[in-house]
């Protein structure tokens, strides 16, 4: 990683957890953190301009090389959550997204932490090769890390 974290805000994007993300336990499955983080990232880039379909359109592809998690404490079927997702870093290849996915308690002033992690992302041509991060990328760098 090139670049010195940005930590400014999160953006937020609010769901549930849907009865089809529940194991037999009737908590929320493991797995489904993965499409959690992947719901904040693409809302995340749509709110600062970019289209993960126009990105691919263009021949950006970006596809997740590194995932770490890390499960606090379990949601279960109905839980109102939000997504937090934030740019971390921006390298000359790759794209660092942090997350954070809440239960939002009754008391509008909690949240339970149920998942966080950090995903790495590479960036491809239409062909598999390491490209280059689009300038449409460094231009939102600059923002998140100016008003971070």
């Amino acid at each position: 990683m090139t670049s010195q974290p940005a930590l400014g805000q999160y953006e937020e994007i609010y769901t549930e957890v849907r009865y089809g993300e529940t194991d037999q336990m009737g908590y929320a499955h493991h797995s489904t953190a993965v499409l959690w983080f992947e719901m904040g990232r693409v809302a995340w880039l749509r709110k600062h301009g970019l289209s993960y379909r126009d990105l691919e359109a263009s021949g950006v592809l970006l596809p997740v090389v590194e995932m770490t998690m890390k499960y606090h404490t379990p949601g279960r079927f109905e839980d109102p959550l939000v997504i937090q997702t934030r740019l971390v870093d921006l390298g000359k290849t790759r794209v660092t997204f942090e997350n954070r996915v809440l239960r939002v308690e009754p008391d509008p002033n909690k949240r339970a932490l149920l998942v966080s992690g950090i995903v790495e992302l590479a960036c491809l041509d239409k062909e598999g090769k390491i490209r280059r991060v689009p300038p449409s990328f460094h231009d939102i760098w600059h923002k998140v890390k100016a008003h971070g």
